[in-house]
């Protein structure tokens, strides 16, 4: 009796990180303005950790116009953060519209198109290779 899988079946995938696009996404980050009222940075919300803030005193807070002071969970001071600002993702990364494909043996890794001299050698599940690569 012959047992048969593909290689992206026995290979162990890992549990994908949450990125700050997602994290937006899905209500549990906000933009807010650093200390110096300038740079803008995500600020993730998080609801489990219990009292954090025993014992901090937070300065008054005066932000600039469009951004309001907002209390975000897990998070001992308020931030300015402006709820208009729509943030977009400048690269999308692979996505398979110009050539490129999901390996069938790594997760997470795209593979593109080679411009090989010689044939290329092709991902096998005994080469441990994700993609097709140049000899």
């Amino acid at each position: 009796m012959a047992v048969v899988a593909s290689a992206a079946r026995l290979r162990r995938t890992s549990p994908r990180k949450s990125t700050a696009m997602s994290l937006l996404a899905q209500g549990k980050a906000v933009v807010a303005l650093d200390k110096d009222m300038k740079t803008k940075m995500v600020v993730q919300m998080n609801a489990s950790i219990v009292d954090p803030c025993a014992g901090i005193s937070c300065g008054e807070l005066q932000c600039p116009t469009g951004f309001q002071s907002t209390k975000v969970e897990g998070h001992c001071c308020n931030y300015c953060v402006n709820p208009n600002i729509k943030i977009e993702a400048a690269v999308t990364g692979a996505t398979g519209e110009t050539g490129g494909k999901e390996s069938a043996f790594c997760p997470d890794v795209w593979c593109f198109p080679t411009m090989c001299e010689k044939e290329e050698v092709l991902a096998t599940t005994d080469n441990g290779q994700c993609c097709a690569e140049c000899p």
